[in-house]
């Protein structure tokens, strides 16, 4: 097929992947800025699909005394064999009380909770202090619903079953202007152009023998 009869799509934000970070990206975008128009791609099914919806334990964050954020860091990284990139580490571990809360407040979700009514932690391996906050064995699923369903309010554009390419860059090379998509249930390109593109594809969990990864991954 002839480049000039791919089908092609303007947007605002065109947001590739919808696991957690693209969904908050999305929110957090419509709190910014007014009825901006954004597309979002999704390699599978909309609220059905990536990593963040195969998470079961739960979610670390330090809530509560004596915990500390510089323990919750030790810990990070003695996990990782201290081959974590150190100041991504830090912020991870330094947002996340906040982000447990704008989970609750802003999202809707609803972790388990303690006779007095505080948030629930239980011990995970590797951790000196229990941190990890979760919704029964199903947290993933807690927190993609609500997601999905505060996202889909806002009527954004989803691209189901279809894979970013290739990102598209502007005549200087040095600007990305959006992305060329694979439709797969047409088998057809897509062209998205975009004032913003911003990638939440998740890592590269396969790399590993033994993950977690949904397998559209």
């Amino acid at each position: 097929m002839a480049v000039s009869n791919w089908e092609t799509l303007s947007t605002d934000v065109l947001i590739l992947g919808s696991g957690g970070a693209g969904l908050c990206a999305a929110l957090h975008l419509a709190d910014a800025r007014p009825s901006p128009s954004v597309i979002i791609a999704v390699k599978g099914l909309f609220g059905k699909s990536g990593c963040t919806r195969m998470v079961q334990g739960g979610y670390n964050a330090v809530l509560h005394q004596p915990d500390s954020l510089e323990a919750h860091f030790r810990d990070t990284l003695e996990g990782g064999q201290w081959i974590n990139h150190q100041e991504l580490a830090w912020t991870l571990v330094r947002e996340a009380p906040n982000r447990v809360l704008e989970l609750e407040n802003r999202v809707g979700c609803f972790f388990d909770r303690n006779p007095d009514g505080s948030v629930h932690q239980k011990p995970f391996a590797g951790q000196s202090h229990d941190w990890t906050v979760h919704k029964g064995d199903l947290t993933g699923i807690e927190i993609i619903n609500r997601l999905s369903e505060q996202v889909a309010a806002l009527e954004p554009v989803i691209l189901e079953e279809t894979r970013g390419v290739e990102l598209i860059l502007d005549e200087s090379g040095g600007r990305v202007i959006g992305a060329l998509l694979l439709d797969l249930r047409r088998g057809s390109f897509v062209v998205v152009r975009a004032g913003a593109t911003l990638l939440a594809t998740g890592g590269g969990p396969t790399m590993f023998k033994i993950t977690p990864a949904s397998h559209d991954k």
